[in-house]
């Protein structure tokens, strides 16, 4: 039996015996009755400050005059009267008055009204007298502008009346008024409700004499806990729904069935009160039907609920039900608890829906403006679907999980082309057990047309024209063409491409990019090289082992010439090098991470074509992120990087530290050798969404230069010497173009440069 079947049988039982108390005093029970219910509904809508009275809305009286109000004009000052009301009307019609009461507008207030009659129509179930109760404006008292308002509010705090009218008529010095009242869905009954409710908390003349439980057999030694428990003590006096609330007190032990309260009024007015009660049955078998993730063990264990005992029915109230407990711990978020069927015998049969999902959908979010048309291209996505499908954790036909989806937006975040991405549930009309999962995802924009101009002490004037795109034809391939040149003569061209996925592979990698570079360093003494070009290109290939974990084979193709600063050839080769290299990548972001880590280990031989030389080359490199106590606004960034080549490595394809990737404060290439090492810390804060700011500082160098002029003061055999140690400050800005980024930085501490501060002006994060 529910819940709601026992309260129903206890407040039926309790009326009578209300109904048969109030028999003995029918004339005081009337009048307490009616003083009950207007106590009621005046504490139910009850009014206690200015503001809360502001709040209820005086602008909702509506009022207006009646063609009988035109005798007012001829009252002295009427033209202002007038005037003012016209411009109270003007007002409220703004929305700024605060009533639409025309009365408050005058200021010229008559003395001498008084109420006349008060009238109600348009009534169904209330009575014009039991409004005319609740109201404190009443016929025969001097008339006041807030009279109306007063009318209003009062009438809205019963609770029965939706909504109100009031029309005042003015004849000579009497004010009648008229309302139009809308009352509320079933009026009647909600009054009638509360007056009993109220007289159910009444107290009557009665005594209770004593309090009994009768019906107890596997739970008799629990008679004393529940009497002890109730509300209710022989010697009190009898209050109905003290007795109500003492049945309910042993219903929700679990226990029981059934709790019926009997009483019994004895000739001294004293009254017995005996809670017949019927126990649950003993348990005799538990089955389940609709589970596929977990055994009926597993689950009866869960449900806490032991064959050979009294059934306690608070286990299975589907709000504590160990059952949801254990799939809501394993992330099974959507399962519910459809059917639970109690046998007179003790048989438990428990039905479950454990929220299959029946597709997956990715849609584009939304992005239209109020009365806009949303036009089929701005609607569809631009990233193929195969994108989407290829990352995804959760499939049709699996059990919704949560982690699988917070995995698929993650994964999704990582790719680094998506802003937003909003998962939605939603359920079938014809199957119950059936899940519909969307994600709405807002794109980012990905093509770009990077046009910059910057400026270092090294490489002078540059400028820079880039068109990319990282997500190439919707397909998640990055694609660019990179233009630049600076007034010292460096020239820069390169295009390419690069798939981190290949369609239709398990997480196969190609890419390939053709370059042509000269740099020039103007610097450079008469047996230096003061020019080095290039051209060639790089083809790579890859495999990702799982999502974090890739590892790549890349072989390239370059020639080089190099010239000293009297334009003779120094030294002209084909180089072709081929080595492996090692990815591990937990970054949640690629372009902006805030938490995770990204690391490589990658090796290189090359061999020069026709010529002796050859090197083996290694480097490390290792970025940590996370957030602080501040959240995503702020991020601390780490990286430590370590490189080593051999002897036979030709010049420019040597180590160069120094300058915006390595070491600011310190021009491109201030250190040069076979061997570097270069650490930075980073703190990062997000100011809001278009400004950031970096506080950074910055270590390394490279060294062994054999070979090179003894006069520079930087080649030494050891790291330990002149360390190019700095420490600076940033700018970033998001914009329509791409991240750029800002950089000023400052020798410090073993000071090996008197320029002072360098500038940096670069696309995106330093790492």
């Amino acid at each position: 039996m529910s819940k709601r079947k026992v309260k129903n049988k206890i407040y039926a039982l309790i009326i009578v015996v209300t109904l048969f108390v109030s028999v003995n005093n029918l004339s005081q029970a009337e009048e307490k009755s009616t003083v009950a219910g207007m106590m009621l509904a005046d504490n139910a809508g009850r009014i206690s400050t200015k503001q809360e009275l502001d709040d209820e809305g005086l602008s909702d009286i509506k009022s207006r005059y009646s063609a009988e109000e035109v005798e007012i004009g001829n009252e002295p000052g009427s033209k202002r009267v007038k005037r003012n009301r016209k411009n109270a009307a003007r007002q409220a019609a703004k929305g700024k008055g605060k009533t639409n009461n025309v009365f408050e507008a005058d200021r010229e207030t008559r003395d001498d009204l008084k109420v006349g009659s008060i009238e109600f129509f348009n009534l169904k179930e209330l009575s014009p007298d039991y409004l005319l109760s609740k109201i404190t404006v009443k016929s025969g008292d001097k008339y006041t502008n807030k009279d109306l308002s007063d009318i209003y509010l009062e009438l809205k705090r019963t609770g029965y009346v939706a909504d109100a009218n009031v029309y005042p008529k003015i004849r000579g010095n009497t004010v009648n008024i008229t309302v139009e009242v809308s009352e509320v869905e079933n009026a009647a009954a909600l009054m009638q409700r509360k007056q009993m409710q109220e007289e159910m908390k009444k107290e009557t003349d009665f005594t209770i004499s004593s309090v009994d439980i009768e019906g107890l057999q596997a739970r008799s030694k629990d008679k004393e806990k529940y009497l002890k428990s109730l509300p209710i003590k022989p010697g009190d006096i009898f209050i109905p729904q003290k007795a109500v609330d003492g049945g309910q007190k042993i219903f929700d032990t679990g226990y029981f069935s059934s709790v019926e309260p009997k009483t019994d009024r004895k000739a001294d007015n004293t009254i017995s009160i005996v809670y017949e009660v019927k126990e649950n049955p003993v348990v005799q078998n538990i089955t389940f039907e609709g589970n596929t993730l977990y055994k009926d063990a597993e689950l009866e264990k869960a449900l806490g609920i032991k064959r050979g005992e009294i059934l306690n029915g608070n286990l299975l109230n589907p709000d504590e039900n160990g059952i949801l407990k254990l799939y809501n711990k394993n992330g099974y978020t959507v399962a519910r608890i459809e059917s639970i069927n109690v046998s007179n015998e003790g048989n438990i049969k428990i039905g479950l829906s454990e929220g299959v999902v029946d597709s997956v959908e990715f849609e584009k979010a939304s992005t239209r403006k109020d009365n806009e048309r949303q036009s089929e291209r701005r609607s569809v996505l631009r990233t193929k679907p195969y994108i989407f499908e290829r990352v995804q954790k959760i499939k049709p036909g699996q059990i919704f999980q949560t982690k699988n989806i917070k995995e698929t937006v993650e994964e999704l975040y990582r790719t680094g082309m998506f802003t937003s991405i909003e998962p939605v549930l939603e359920g079938k009309e014809d199957d119950p057990n059936a899940r519909v999962v969307k994600l709405l995802v807002e794109e980012r924009p990905t093509t770009t047309i990077n046009g910059s101009i910057s400026y270092g002490t090294s490489v002078g004037l540059v400028g820079e024209l880039k068109l990319s795109d990282s997500n190439f034809l919707g397909r998640g391939q990055d694609a660019a063409i990179t233009l630049s040149a600076s007034n010292k003569g460096d020239k820069t061209f390169d295009i390419s491409w690069f798939d981190p996925w290949l369609r239709g592979t398990e997480r196969v990698q190609l890419g390939g990019t053709a370059y042509w570079n000269v740099s020039v360093d103007d610097n450079a003494d008469p047996d230096e090289v003061e020019k080095v070009k290039k051209i060639g290109t790089r083809w790579t290939i890859g495999k990702g082992l799982n999502s974090d974990l890739y590892v790549r084979m890349a072989a390239r193709y370059d020639h080089y010439e190099e010239l000293f600063s009297n334009k003779k050839v120094n030294d002209k080769y084909n180089l072709f090098a081929i080595g492996p290299s090692l990815i591990y990548d937990t970054r949640n972001n690629q372009y902006s991470p805030t938490k995770g880590i990204y690391s490589t280990l990658s090796y290189e031989r090359g061999e020069l074509i026709n010529d002796p030389r050859s090197y083996d080359q290694f480097e490390a490199d290792l970025r940590a992120y996370h957030k602080t106590f501040f959240g995503d606004k702020n991020v601390m960034a780490y990286r430590v990087a370590w490189g080593s080549t051999g002897s036979g490595t030709p010049e420019a394809l040597r180590f160069s530290i120094g300058g915006a990737e390595s070491v600011r404060g310190y021009d491109y290439g201030a250190f040069d050798g076979y061997d570097k090492f270069h650490a930075t810390i980073e703190n990062r804060t997000q100011l809001n969404d278009i400004i950031g700011i970096v506080v950074f500082a910055d270590a390394g160098r490279a060294w062994k230069q054999n070979g090179r002029d003894p006069s520079y003061t930087r080649d030494n055999s050891h790291f330990g010497h002149n360390i190019g140690t700095t420490a600076g400050v940033g700018i970033r800005l998001n914009t329509p173009i791409g991240p750029l980024r800002f950089d000023f930085g400052w020798p410090v501490g073993n000071k090996m440069d008197d320029d002072g501060m360098k500038f940096y002006f670069n696309m995106g994060q330093s790492f």
